[in-house]
């Protein structure tokens, strides 16, 4: 996948790559990624998640058990990557609420997040377009998002 000026599509995915695509699919396109770990999220044994990062794309990719390793998240970290045409990597907590404002983003939620090992951590959250804003000491570091859901427990893929 080129890098350059990638459309993040909320509820759908990032360039060719779609939401419910296979671990299969996805490495047709990726190739290998330069790092995987496995790991335990929830209580019940099908609570696994398989992340996968892409560091020249800056891109990680996360498959859920539940979901038959299917792709639910991803999260972008570079400024190559555009939201409605808009790159926002960078900006700070007012920039990006004006720019999210102006591009008609509405429903959103901030929370300080903050902690020992995290300080200075917040997410700003749009529950209508599956999209979470991470920032560290008030820049926007990544942006995260997923499917949309047609109930509490169904995924509406795309």
């Amino acid at each position: 996948m080129e890098k350059e000026h990638i459309e993040i599509i909320p509820g759908v995915g990032l360039g060719k790559l779609k939401f419910g695509m296979s671990r299969e699919d996805v490495k047709a396109i990726l190739g290998d990624p330069d790092h995987q770990d496995i790991t335990h999220y929830g209580e019940d044994a099908a609570d696994k998640s398989d992340a996968w990062e892409y560091h020249p794309l800056r891109l990680d990719l996360s498959f859920e058990e539940a979901e038959d390793w299917r792709l639910v998240i991803i999260s972008v970290s570079s400024e190559d990557y555009h939201l409605k045409g808009s790159s926002l990597m960078g900006l700070d907590t007012d920039e990006l609420m004006e720019e999210l404002d102006m591009l008609g983003v509405k429903d959103l939620e901030i929370e300080d997040l903050s902690s020992e090992d995290h300080p200075d951590q917040k997410l700003i959250s749009s529950e209508e377009l599956a999209l979470n804003f991470w920032l560290h000491q008030d820049i926007l570091e990544e942006i995260q998002w997923g499917p949309q859901f047609i109930d509490d427990e169904t995924i509406q893929w795309p």
